[in-house]
């Protein structure tokens, strides 16, 4: 494409800092890749004095096939890499770590679990807790923040340091470092050591940055070691996409920028090629809502009409339906593969997935997400109903037998469960006698009811719903997701005849998500794609289901800066849409009415 006044602006631009304001679909990619090459062919820079840094791998090859692509297929010796990759290069060549140094996942899981287990008790620890902790540790190292100062709402007071103790214990003693551990080393290093630091600079004279408004506070600070005194820096973002505030990531780094580099020039990318005016309007009346943000004025290149559909649906139920039979109305004259519905999280894909499985629409998922069928309340009900059909193994009874509290002992219970076995035992006293013949008498009436009903009768009748409720309170989390979760399982069940019916529904959504976790580029299937996992991706047509209050914004989502995340959350997924962008809000589940998004009101729609 013929280059704008603005991206040549950015192109050409000599010595010094530059910051690129890159809005969605405003041909970023194209101005770093033309940029490298104009640095080389008219600048007289040698390519291996360049350093482009980009937040995944799959974005630096990208960068780097485009890039070579515009030099005839040459390998120009440019290193492209991720902040990790290049800080671990580092750190490499000093400390000598090796590829196998780095921590993974599992280990991360195992060490904090055995934490978890020493400073609060093994009793107390649930899976719940890992993914909370692993967020907030990576928190308090891209912030730089002193551990011994952070609170943990979901731990007693003083616990978290004590975890977050071990855990680095753990680490030094396996001679283990994390990602967010590569960019203090190398902060702490380049700081310590000045010839070091000097030989660095001279093999990275010049430093060009993707996505910079997802940077952090640590990664910024081994950025600017790096590139003083030259500060031959060139950073391109859009601050009103940063949207990973979870990870550290801090726009107000972007937005002071020029006040860091006086002598820094800025540049605005205003043309939308990717998405029609009306939904680039949208977008901005939207964003226009923030406060804290570089005020843009961008204009698309595309016309269209009709472009932002709003739906108001009576149920979860009925909003899927709808949206399926959108799909397939569009399937007349499209692909599939044009289509893609974003969701705010994982388990919000859960329902719409089933939904489409059971309607033998193809459909792949970005990111692995987890089942609703895993779900440790929807393993519950299995285990319960499992057991109601005969399938007496103890792992289920172990399961759900004090979900509520029956008073039931482990060493109650048999390899080959039988309560009337139970009821049998020595001093088991009348209370618990009671509870036992009661949860017999529960499991037979599940046996002779189609799941919908049984499931019912679990949350209602055997007080599985005020177990949940007790012990989300006890563990300072939000009861109503989970009341929300059960009400999907449930909707799970309608129409199944049988408990295994249902069962055979189940394990095909199993294997369609199998089948969909490593899809091909080419597979004519719906994308479903949380929010943030669609950052950077763009189709035809994107639907936003559930764009109700709770969950856009989100519940836990108060304060201004909170907020104002959110409403940048959902501009990105506004911005994926090329042609067509259908948003879709419930009026109410069983318990309750539904509050369409604030969101809506902001981008003009009426509700």
């Amino acid at each position: 494409m013929a280059a704008s006044k603005e991206q040549l602006q950015a192109i050409h631009h000599g010595d010094g800092p530059m910051m690129v304001l890159a809005g969605p679909g405003s041909g970023k990619t194209f101005v770093i890749t033309h940029r490298i090459q104009y640095l080389i062919e008219h600048h007289g820079v040698p390519p291996e004095q360049i350093l482009v840094i980009t937040f995944t791998r799959a974005a630096a090859l990208e960068m780097q096939e485009r890039f070579e692509r515009l030099m005839g297929g040459a390998n120009q010796n440019v290193t492209f890499g991720t902040f990790h990759a290049i800080y671990f290069q580092i750190l490499k060549r000093s400390y000598h770590y090796e590829q196998s140094d780095i921590i993974t996942e599992k280990e991360k899981r195992e060490y904090l679990k055995e934490a978890l287990e020493r400073n609060l008790g093994k009793e107390e620890c649930g899976d719940s807790y890992i993914p909370l902790l692993l967020n907030d540790i990576s928190k308090i190292k891209n912030e730089g923040l002193p551990s011994d100062s952070f609170q943990a709402a979901y731990l007693p007071d003083g616990c978290f340091q004590k975890i977050f103790d071990d855990y680095q214990k753990r680490m030094r003693t396996e001679r283990k470092i994390d990602f967010d551990d590569m960019v203090l080393l190398c902060r702490r290093l380049l700081q310590s050591q000045p010839e070091l630091l000097s030989m660095w600079r001279d093999i990275y004279r010049y430093i060009l940055i993707d996505e910079f408004q997802d940077i952090n506070r640590m990664q910024y600070e081994v950025v600017k070691l790096l590139t003083a005194p030259r500060n031959n820096l060139f950073v391109v973002g859009d601050d009103d996409q940063s949207i990973y505030g979870f990870r550290g990531s801090d726009p107000s780094i972007m937005l002071g920028f020029s006040r860091e580099y006086p002598d820094c020039k800025t540049v605005l990318l205003k043309e939308n090629y990717r998405c029609t005016d009306h939904i680039v309007k949208s977008a901005i009346k939207l964003i226009n809502h923030n406060k804290n943000r570089f005020l843009k004025k961008l204009r698309a290149k595309k016309e269209g009409e009709q472009d932002v559909i709003l739906t108001g649906s009576d149920s979860k139920e009925a909003e899927a339906e709808e949206i399926i039979t959108l799909i397939k109305s569009y399937r007349q004259y499209g692909v599939y593969k044009d289509i893609a519905i974003l969701f705010r999280t994982n388990l919000n894909a859960s329902f719409l997935a089933q939904k489409l499985a059971q309607e033998q629409i193809p459909f792949w998922q970005k990111e692995r997400t987890k089942s609703l069928f895993e779900e440790p309340m929807a393993l519950d009900i299995l285990a319960m109903l499992h057991f109601a059909h005969g399938e007496t193994k103890r792992e289920y009874f172990l399961r759900f037998m004090n979900k509520p509290v029956r008073y039931i002992r482990r060493d109650m219970v048999a390899e080959q469960v039988s309560i009337d076995r139970m009821l049998g035992l020595p001093d088991l006293g009348k209370s618990r006698t009671m509870l036992l013949k009661r949860l017999q008498y529960d499991l037979l009436q599940m046996r002779r009811m189609e799941p919908y009903a049984a499931i019912n009768y679990i949350r209602k009748g055997m007080g599985y719903d005020q177990w949940v409720v007790q012990n989300a309170k006890e563990k300072r989390r939000n009861y109503m997701e989970d009341l929300e979760l059960l009400d999907q399982l449930q909707d799970s069940a309608k129409r199944m005849e049988s408990f295994s019916t249902w069962l055979d529904m189940i394990d095909a959504y199993r294997q369609n998500l199998e089948r969909t976790e490593a899809p091909s580029e080419d597979a004519d299937a719906v994308s479903l794609i949380t929010m943030h996992g669609s950052k950077g991706l763009e189709y035809k047509i994107v639907i936003l289901p559930d764009v109700n209050e709770g969950n856009v914004p989100q519940k836990k989502a108060v304060a201004p800066k909170e907020l104002e995340e959110e409403r940048r959350v959902f501009y990105v997924a506004m911005t994926r849409a090329k042609e067509k962008l259908f948003l879709f809000y419930v009026r109410k589940t069983k318990e309750n009415r539904l509050m369409p998004s604030r969101f809506l009101k902001e981008i003009g729609m009426r509700v």
